[in-house]
């Protein structure tokens, strides 16, 4: 729509990007529990939306609905991506030096960091450099970091996917073992079997 590829009137197009730019945190938030080790962090990350919703509430009440908001808004909101996104990049892609299951998550968690890594790049050219040539340059790269990103994630999610199956076939094969030995044999099995314990 901003690039004129369909014909929709501006305020449309503009009233859409306030939104997304305003769910933006609190979606990313609720994708990032994904990556959770605890329910303790689970519980704060929830409790970060919570506030963070209050937060963009006032702000919104303060300010309207318009860009000046949404400057506001996402300062905080990139500053606290980034910082999330960290620490769970740092974490899985440590895990996944010893541990492949562990390397879906940590492509998938490069790819939150990293994109927000650069779209804090593009925050600072395109909200606080007066400039219209930067701010023509930073939606450019803000287009190129959500390509990348995009295909950092889908690479991450074929991983998980992938992963997820051999689980499946691991849980299916129990099922018929403890249908055709019953279920004493089959935990005598398991507490035997190195296979199905990795």
């Amino acid at each position: 729509m901003r690039q004129s590829v369909f014909d929709i009137p501006r305020v449309i197009y503009q009233s859409m990007s306030l939104v997304d730019n305003i769910l933006e945190v609190p979606l990313m938030l609720l994708f990032l529990t994904f990556f959770s080790t605890s329910a303790l962090m689970t519980k704060r990350i929830k409790t970060c939306i919570y506030i963070f919703l209050g937060f963009e509430a006032i702000i919104l009440l303060v300010f309207g609905f318009n860009v000046k908001a949404i400057r506001i808004i996402l300062a905080p909101d990139i500053a606290l991506i980034v910082a999330i996104s960290f620490s769970f990049f740092i974490r899985y892609v440590r895990l996944s030096v010893s541990n492949t299951k562990s390397l879906g998550k940590a492509v998938m968690a490069s790819s939150v960091f990293i994109s927000y890594v650069l779209f804090s790049i593009v925050y600072v050219f395109y909200y606080l450099i007066k400039n219209q040539q930067y701010q023509v340059d930073a939606e450019l790269i803000y287009y190129l970091v959500s390509i990348l990103s995009a295909i950092l994630m889908s690479i991450g999610i074929l991983i998980e996917n992938k992963r997820f199956k051999k689980l499946d076939e691991l849980r299916h094969t129990r099922k018929e073992l403890a249908t055709i030995y019953g279920e004493k044999k089959v935990a005598a099995f398991k507490k035997d079997s190195r296979f199905l314990n990795s």
